[in-house]
This record gives C-alpha cells, structure tokens and sequence, in this order.
C-alpha cells in the first residue's frame, strides 16, 4: 500500500510541473508550425523540425535530478523504507517516461501538418521512435536520480572534486573519439565502436539506452539504500 501512496504522491507532487512543460511545448509546436506555413505560402523558403521528444528526455534528467533528497526526505518522515521509496520513483520514472514519449512523438507531429515546411527527424515507424524516446527518458531519469543521490551522500570536498573532474574525463574522452575515429587506420576505441552501433539504427539506440536505464537505476538503488537522513520533513 506504501509504495502505491509514494507513487501517487510523486505523480500529484510533479503534475502542475509535467503540465506546464507539456503546455509550453505544445504551444511552440503549434505556433512555429502556423508561423513556417504562413511564410511558406507568402513564397518563404524554409524547414522546420521541433524535437519535443528530445526536450522532454532532458526535461526528465531534471525530473530526475529532483526526485532524491525532498523524497526520501517525504519517505522517512511517513514510515517509508528506502526499498519502497526507490521501488515508488521506479514506477513513477516508468510512467513519466511512457507518457512523455507519447506527448514528445506527437508533439513532433504536429509540423506534419505543414508538409511544404516539414523536415522529419527519423524515418522510422512512430512505433520505434516511442521506443527509443521510452528508453531515452528512462535512461537519464535513472542517471539524474542516481546523480543526486550520489551527491547528497558525498561531503562538501567529494562534491567539487567530483564536479570538476568528471566533466573534464568526459571531454577528454570525447576528444580522444573523435580524432580516433577521424584519423584512417586509427584503431577505434571500445566506447567509439558502441557509439557508432548505437548510432546506426533507433533500434540498435532503444537496447543501449533501455540497458543504460537498467544499469543506472541499480546503481540509484546503491546510493539509495544506505541513504541516511540530513534534515526531515513532514509529508504535505
């Protein structure tokens, strides 16, 4: 019974949030597409593609990043074990993923409506494109969540040591990448050649995010279940 409470706490707790952000997007789908058909029929020239899908993936990393320390904090306070929080923002995380998915692809329709302008960003069936965004969105659900509860676990030194030093490993990751893959007989490293699989179909992206998703939810179960309380709250 707890967790289906939690569920619905972090569902009422996010709605006015999910439903602004689902307003303002659609309200921009709409009016750039009026705005790109008015100027195609004026003899404009021009093409036009939102990418609702994609926004929303990041606005559930945010979603994500703010779903540890007011939660658990929420949890503690109402006799909530940490299993039964972590299991409620799982459930949470599979329907704000699925819904969002839903809304972003058919957001991304809407500029279909003005084909002379229309660019779409895949060819694939709406059925994979669901998908990919479904596994997308859980993906960086799991990693803002885990990303926050790493952070309220570590001191004030781990948190800058770990802000400086993890982006720059990723930069120069990425620079290393790119010149491998850019330079003729370099061989490609390990994360270039799961890149360029990752890249070559919707599908090939669905399973490595869906696993992406799997392994980062684990590891937010690790942060999670050892968590302890800095500064409780009663629930609202």
């Amino acid at each position: 019974m707890k967790i289906k409470q939690m569920t619905l706490w972090q569902l009422k707790a996010n709605l006015p949030a999910f439903l602004t952000f689902y307003g303002i997007i659609l309200a921009l789908s709409v009016t750039l597409t009026i705005v790109f058909f008015s100027l195609s029929s004026a003899g404009g020239v021009g093409t036009f593609n939102f990418g609702a899908a994609a926004i929303g993936a990041f606005f559930l990393f945010v979603v994500g990043c703010s779903s540890f320390a007011e939660n658990i904090h929420i949890a503690f306070a109402n006799g909530v074990s940490r299993r039964t929080h972590f299991l409620s923002f799982l459930i949470f995380s599979v329907l704000a993923s699925a819904v969002t998915a839903i809304f972003g692809v058919a957001a991304d329709a809407v500029p279909s409506l003005s084909p002379a302008t229309w660019v779409p960003l895949f060819s694939d069936g709406l059925g994979i494109q669901f998908l990919f965004f479904f596994a997308l969105n859980m993906a960086l659900m799991a990693l803002g969540y885990f990303i926050a509860g790493a952070y309220y676990r570590m001191n004030k030194a781990a948190r800058w040591i770990v802000s400086l030093c993890v982006p720059a490993a990723l930069i120069v990751l990425a620079v290393f990448t790119v010149n491998a893959a850019g330079t003729p007989g370099q061989p490609l490293s390990s994360f270039a050649q799961v890149f360029i699989w990752m890249s070559s179909s919707l599908i090939n992206a669905f399973l490595f995010w869906f696993i992406f998703a799997a392994v980062f939810f684990l590891f937010g179960w690790l942060v999670t279940r050892r968590a302890g309380v800095r500064q409780q709250q009663s629930a609202a």
